[in-house]
């Protein structure tokens, strides 16, 4: 390979991969005047990135309020070049039972005291407004705004807005390996000033030293319903980003030996209605062996977990079912930074892909062009993993 020359005289960089993380951090690099090239082995957005709720939510983190704002002005900006059904609705905070009630409690009053506007509403309330709910749920919190869009054509309205600044997107080339100054690919090597490693949980096979592992999470798809859901619904199981992290560790040899784990490590009831009276119905993560399909009863269990909260819906259609692997880290937040052997990495969103990946590409832009990725990328860089790896767990958990 060419020896590296300096991006602000030459401005060639390979990002690698073809989902949110990918398309998102090409479009930034190509609109500040760099040569990109995106190399995609499959298809755009053929992993997580076409396969999950597009749902962008509030919530309580700071970090992850700064993420949304900032992804949903990109969304904005991108939006004329391909359809996103970028639209809003009221989310609701459903508790099944008064622990879960207590949980709703406490973050409406941190929503509040983060500036956001969330109401507690009781059983009944929520019925009259949708009656496909269990009369014995009890109660949620109404959250006044959350977004939804469609995953994929978002993906690929990043793409479109990078080729119009110049980029080059390669589809169906694969990327053996990844180095400061180059990839080497099925097609040959290719040089460049900077190299982007953004494969979601295909991450750790480019850059040894992440500690990125596979969650897997399956959705259904219904056909239109009876009564349009007046909300996107997430019921008060689905953890933080710390816990959500551990609990979606790795297993270890002895656990798969003996079959531990035979159920999702989280399952929690999450629907999101779609243009046209369909919704999909979720959520579940389970750690993954990639390449082994874990799981295949999750469409009979997310079903039942559904018809708990929502027997009104036992008839409806389901006419679709597929899962998608979310790239985790130890601390359940994203790697955005230069690895230890120089390439830079976008990955690690885990479950917040989407409403994270659009801001995290900026940040990391400014960083590689300028020097400077600002304060927000101060504690999702890859050096916070440089101790503590064998133990799944970030440094800062001390």
């Amino acid at each position: 390979m060419s020896k590296p020359t300096s991006l602000s005289r030459v401005g060639d960089c390979v990002v690698i991969g073809g989902g949110i993380a990918g398309c998102t951090i090409a479009y930034e690099l190509a609109r500040r005047g760099l040569r990109v090239v995106v190399f995609e082995q499959d298809w755009l957005a053929s992993a997580a990135s076409g396969r999950n709720m597009g749902l962008l939510v509030n919530q309580v983190d700071p970090r992850a309020l700064r993420m949304m704002r900032s992804a949903l002005e990109r969304y904005r900006e991108v939006e004329p070049l391909a359809p996103l059904a970028l639209r809003t609705a009221p989310l609701l905070l459903l508790a099944r039972d008064p622990a879960q009630l207590t949980l709703a409690r406490q973050h409406a009053q941190a929503l509040r005291e983060a500036g956001l506007e969330a109401d507690l509403l009781d059983a009944r309330h929520l019925c009259r407004e949708w009656p496909a709910l269990a009369p014995d749920v009890a109660g949620g919190v109404l959250v006044a705004e959350s977004w939804l869009l469609d995953p994929a054509a978002a993906t690929r309205a990043f793409a479109e807005a990078a080729r119009e600044v110049g980029a080059r997107i390669e589809i169906g080339v694969r990327v053996a390996s990844a180095l400061p100054d180059g990839v080497l690919t099925d097609r040959g090597r290719v040089a460049a000033d900077a190299v982007v490693a953004a494969t979601g949980p295909w991450l750790s096979d480019l850059v040894p030293s992440l500690p990125v592992s596979a969650g897997r999470g399956w959705l259904l798809r219904t056909a239109p319903l009876p009564t349009p859901i007046p909300w996107v619904v997430e019921e008060m199981s689905w953890p933080g980003q710390d816990q959500l992290s551990r609990l979606a560790r790795p297993l270890t040899l002895g656990e798969l030996a003996s079959d531990g784990r035979p159920e999702p490590a989280v399952s929690a009831l999450a629907v999101a209605p779609l243009p046209g009276g369909a919704a999909l119905i979720g959520t579940s993560l389970t750690p993954s062996l990639r390449d082994a399909v874990e799981g295949v009863q999750m469409p009979r269990l997310i079903a039942e977990r559904a018809l708990r909260c929502l027997p009104g819906l036992s008839q409806v259609p389901v006419v679709a079912a597929w899962s998608g692997l979310r790239p985790m880290t130890p601390d359940g937040w994203p790697i955005v930074g230069r690895s230890v052997d120089g390439v830079w990495v976008h990955g690690g969103h885990g479950s917040i892909g989407m409403q994270a990946a659009p801001a995290t590409a900026r940040w990391l832009a400014d960083l590689i062009v300028a020097g400077e990725g600002g304060e927000e990328l101060s504690e999702l860089g890859p050096e916070r993993f440089r101790s503590g790896v064998l133990e799944g767990r970030s440094p800062r958990a001390d």
